[in-house]
């Protein structure tokens, strides 16, 4: 009986405590990676645009992060509960990014789990099936 008790007991407390540390996006990071060729049409910069949210560290513009070493420096500094909610990353079709934006955000799909950022990826076509985690 004793056992029963102390299985109810955990399984009480540890079922809020596995759902208490996942992500949501709305509480991390949201970019929109808006390639180059669209960019030079547009007269906006390329690369990770950064998307408004009153927790992130302030800027005196719409933040724009165009190499991996321009993401984890952005990433770091802001508060540490942005950081454990990640970057959500959405993208366009996978042809509209030449190869340097491709080698880009592979590279960034590398780095930031090794940081201990977690990483969420999506196609805005796809948003429907949800973000893919690195």
């Amino acid at each position: 009986m004793d056992r029963l008790i102390t299985l109810i007991i955990l399984f009480v407390f540890a079922v809020p405590l596995s759902h208490a540390g996942e992500p949501e996006r709305d509480k991390g990071i949201s970019v929109h990676a808006l390639p180059k060729r669209v960019a030079d049409i547009s007269g906006q910069p390329w690369g990770f645009q950064v998307t408004y949210a009153e927790y992130l560290k302030p800027e005196p513009g719409q933040p724009v992060l165009q190499s991996v070493s321009d993401v984890l420096e952005y990433a770091k500094k802001q508060d540490q509960s942005v950081i454990e909610n990640g970057l959500w990353v959405v993208t366009t079709h996978p042809s509209s990014y030449s190869d340097s934006e491709k080698e880009f955000q592979n590279k960034v799909k590398v780095e930031l789990p090794m940081n201990n950022i977690p990483l969420f990826w999506v196609r805005g076509s796809e948003l429907k099936n949800g973000f893919k985690r690195y």
